[in-house]
């Protein structure tokens, strides 16, 4: 079937913006994908955009946060909304406030982004002057809202897939949007496309590849049988990664998938979070500083120790003798000791071994002359949020009376 009777949504031939990264925004920015507000003079749909902007900080006034919207050449975009109509949004946000910004759809049918930026300064603590966002569309027509659509503040990325299905006879289709954030140099992106096997245990098959290569700032929109136009029912992935169109060095784009789906009322929308390569690395190396908290969820050591609430081990040390310490669970994590392990049996620790141990709020003894504190000494740890995490002593470090740890960490997440 021809894809020009396909039925496509008036906001995804608009530009689905994408999240951002350096160089393209400063510190403190934070990119709504996707931005739609007007009339779609077809069939009178009227779209809005609504923002939630919550000041996380429970005693500090934010004062220094502004709601940006952007066309979709990153040019100024002048929006009417419910607190002015402007391309600058500036707010005021009190401990704990939440406000709402809502485009208010009277204008001819056009889209963009938006970045929330946040200018204050940074603490030790993570929630200070801080906002957290949630938006989302309305669709209304004829008065009645007939549909909402969540729009995800995507993160950079350099390498993402996501779930992708198209029957063009059924008018389903997945469609996706990318932007270069760079402000002066081209970005490519190479999109593998991979079949779904004949049943769940077989592999899936490639099938096609092509390239994008966006201007600096650029941002496209497209559904998958525009990229690919044999197809016409197809279930798979969508597997990318992106680079400089000179250099071929890895540089990140955003990106947002959406799946329109028919249905006995109409056309509904679903927006869909890729899966994030460049986030899933769940091994670390890990300096413990005695003294010094681990979350090994994060895998990381908080330096400034200022909030306790992430941390699932406390390195604790007695001041009145300089030769006791033991790692202590923290905020409902648990402990069980693994005992001597050399690299290679400690990477052959599965996640079956780990929820077979016993784990308790007991303490490991890591005091002067405990045969726990020496190299290959492994344990593991029930975080706080549930996880399983396998930790193994690579290099113990003597400093002063101090004994610092060098971790290997591995956290099944």
């Amino acid at each position: 079937m021809d894809c020009s009777r396909i039925r496509f949504a008036p906001w995804m031939a608009l530009p689905l913006i994408i999240a951002l990264a350096a160089p393209a925004f400063a510190h403190g920015d934070k990119v709504i994908p996707q931005v739609a507000d007007g009339v779609n003079s077809a069939d009178g749909t009227v779209f809005r955009t609504k923002f939630d902007i919550t000041n996380l900080d429970p005693s500090n006034t934010l004062s220094k946060v502004t709601l940006l919207f952007r066309q979709q050449d990153g040019k100024d975009w002048t929006v009417a909304t419910n607190l002015g109509t402007g391309s600058q949004i500036p707010l005021n946000l009190g401990p704990r406030q939440t406000v709402r910004i809502e485009t208010l759809g009277t204008s001819s049918l056009k889209a963009g982004y938006a970045i929330v930026r946040n200018l204050e300064n940074t603490t030790t603590v993570p929630d200070d002057y801080d906002v957290a966002i949630t938006v989302f569309f309305e669709i209304a027509r004829g008065g009645a809202v007939i549909d909402t659509i969540s729009v995800p503040v995507g993160q950079p990325t350099a390498y993402w897939t996501f779930p992708v299905q198209t029957e063009i006879s059924q008018n389903l289709v997945t469609g996706f949007a990318i932007v270069n954030p760079d402000e002066g140099r081209s970005i490519s992106a190479k999109l593998d496309l991979w079949q779904a096997g004949a049943t769940p245990s077989a592999a899936a098959i490639f099938y096609d590849s092509v390239t994008l290569t966006l201007k600096a700032r650029e941002q496209r929109a497209v559904y998958l049988n525009q990229l690919f136009p044999s197809l016409s029912s197809f279930r798979g992935t969508l597997e990318a990664e992106s680079f400089d169109a000179e250099t071929h060095a890895t540089k990140p784009v955003a990106v947002v998938a959406l799946l329109q789906t028919p249905t006995p009322t109409g056309l509904q929308y679903a927006t869909m979070v890729p899966t994030y390569f460049d986030y899933l690395v769940r091994n670390s190396a890990v300096l413990l500083v005695q003294g010094y908290p681990l979350d090994a969820d994060m895998t990381v050591s908080d330096y400034l120790a200022e909030d306790s609430r992430p941390w699932d081990i406390l390195f604790e040390y007695s001041s009145s003798n300089s030769a006791q310490r033991t790692l202590a669970a923290q905020n409902g994590a648990s402990l069980a000791t693994i005992g001597s392990r050399d690299p290679t049996a400690f990477d052959s620790l599965s996640l079956t071994d780990l929820r077979a141990l016993t784990y308790t709020l007991e303490s490991i003894d890591m005091s002067d002359g405990s045969s726990n504190l020496q190299t290959d000494f492994a344990f593991a740890v029930k975080t706080n949020l549930g996880r399983y995490a396998k930790i193994r002593i690579s290099r113990v470090i003597t400093e002063g009376t101090a004994r610092n740890l060098g971790l290997e960490v591995y956290v099944y997440r």
